[in-house]
C-alpha cells in the first residue's frame, strides 16, 4: 500500500536510492538529507518492507517535481510504480501552490499514460537544474522531461490510468 514515508523508513529509501544510483538511474541522496526531507517522500509497503519510493519537491513557480521513483527489482510489474505515481499526482492536486507537475525520466511511457507529455528541458525553470549538478550524465542528460497540468485535475475526480500491456516498462524516474 502507499502511504506517506515516516522517519522510520529512511534508510530503506536509502537502499533503493543507491540500487539505482549506482548506474545513474536516480540522483544519490545521504541518509541525512532523506531524513530531512522525508515528508516529501511516500512508499508502497508490502508485508512490512519498503518496496517502492517516491518524492516531491515543491517550489518552483508553480511546478512539482515528481523524483527519485523506484521499486525494488523483487517486485516489478506489480503495477507499485504506477500506483506511487498515482498517490504523488493526488498528493499534489492537494497543495493550492502548484499548477504542473514535472518528471525527468526514462519511464515515459508509464508517465504518458497519465497524461504527462514531452517537452523542451530549456522550458522548466533554471533553478530545477541544481540538483543536475551532482548527477552522472550532468553534461549529457539523457532522461526526457515530461510534465502534466493539474489545474484541469483539480476541477474533476482524478481517473486512475488506462492498463498497458506492461505496466511497469520502466520503473525509475
Amino acid at each position: 500500500m502507499v502511504r506517506e514515508a515516516t522517519l522510520e523508513d529512511a534508510h530503506a529509501i536509502q537502499n533503493l536510492i543507491c540500487f539505482y544510483s549506482e548506474d545513474g538511474k536516480m540522483l544519490f541522496r545521504t541518509l541525512q538529507e532523506i531524513e530531512q526531507s522525508v515528508a516529501d517522500f511516500l512508499v508502497y509497503e508490502m508485508n512490512d518492507e519498503i518496496v517502492g519510493i517516491c518524492s516531491l519537491k515543491f517550489g518552483w513557480d508553480r511546478l512539482v517535481e515528481i523524483r527519485s521513483l523506484g521499486v525494488d527489482p523483487r517486485y516489478q510489474r506489480q503495477g507499485i510504480a504506477t500506483q506511487m505515481i498515482q498517490g504523488s499526482v493526488e498528493r499534489a492536486l492537494l497543495r493550492d501552490d502548484c499548477d504542473t507537475a514535472f518528471v525527468l525520466t526514462y519511464a515515459v511511457p508509464l508517465f504518458t499514460r497519465f497524461g504527462f507529455e514531452v517537452v523542451d528541458k530549456m522550458q522548466l525553470p533554471q533553478k530545477v537544474w541544481n540538483d543536475c549538478k551532482a548527477c552522472l550524465h550532468e553534461e549529457n542528460c539523457d532522461e526526457t522531461a515530461m510534465s502534466l497540468s493539474l489545474l484541469p485535475l483539480k476541477k474533476l475526480p482524478l481517473a486512475k490510468p488506462t492498463a498497458l500491456k506492461d505496466p511497469e516498462e520502466v520503473l525509475y524516474s
